[in-house]
């Protein structure tokens, strides 16, 4: 019962990997949430973007058929 499974510089020795792998580990984490940052940002940016397009889309067609409706009327109107 007295026989120990390993002597205390075995423990000291396996606590400090130990330690140099949580280190690791929190690196890679922090890493990994600046990386989830940047990609939630990135995803914001393109919603935006496509809802400025969306409205683009709806807005440039009228535009052209109100210019054409002032050219026509310039055409019929100022210009006999």
């Amino acid at each position: 019962m007295a026989d120990n499974w390993y002597d205390n510089k075995a423990l000291f020795e396996k606590i400090d990997v130990l330690d140099n792998k949580i280190d690791s580990l929190r690196t890679d984490l922090e890493t990994t949430r600046m990386m989830i940052r940047d990609y939630n940002n990135l995803r914001q940016k393109v919603e935006d973007t496509a809802s400025k397009l969306n409205t683009l889309m709806w807005l440039v067609p009228i535009l052209v058929a109100g210019l054409g409706l002032v050219f026509t009327f310039i055409n019929i109107f100022v210009i006999p």
